[in-house]
Parts: structure tokens; sequence; C-alpha cells
């Protein structure tokens, strides 16, 4: 019994109170801020057809938009300077990343 006593937990955690939930939250879908477009698409199909990424996403020969990045935006760190690219790894290090490090001495 003693031994109970000496060894009650106390949590370092202190809950405020009981848990509120907001009651009228609105689900319905809304435009994001961001969108260039005013209202939703009201398919699937509609969606897809004025989607872009890098290019129009659809076949047709409509442009929707320069498929070329905007002055100050690169696609590829090889359009950067040099400084900034990716340097390349030489074998030994290859194999060094390969053996998990236990081949270095």
């Amino acid at each position: 019994m003693r031994v109970s006593v000496i060894a009650r937990r106390t949590p370092l955690i202190h809950f405020l109170g009981k848990r509120v939930y907001p009651e009228p939250v609105d689900h319905t879908p809304r435009v994001h801020p961001q969108d260039p477009h005013s209202e939703l698409p009201v398919s699937f199909k509609q969606y897809r057809l004025r989607a872009q990424q890098y290019g129009p996403l659809s076949t047709s020969t409509i442009r929707k938009g320069p498929i070329a990045p905007a002055p100050g935006e690169h696609f590829s760190r090889n359009d950067l300077p040099a400084r900034y690219r990716y340097i390349g790894l030489e074998a030994d290090e290859i194999d060094l990343i390969n053996s998990g490090g236990a081949a270095t001495y």
C-alpha cells in the first residue's frame, strides 16, 4: 500500500477543460483566393480543360498561358547559375554512400 502512494504518478500535461467544437462550420466548396478563375468548375472535365501545369493539360489548340517560366522563375536547377546547381558525385563518394559509410577507412 505504501508503494502505491509513493509511486503515484501525476501527469505533466494539464488540460484546460472540456473540448468545444464550433457548430456553424461551413463546408461548402469555395474558390481559392489565389485562383485566377472566379467560379468553381461544374465538372472534372471542365476543370481539366482549364487546368495548367507547365503548360496546358488538355490537347486542344487553345493557348491557356505561357509555357516558359515567368521572369525570375526557373523550371529546372540546370537553368540557374552554376553555383546553385547540384554538385556531381565522384565514384569514391558513390561507393561511400552505397556502403553506408562502412568503407571509409
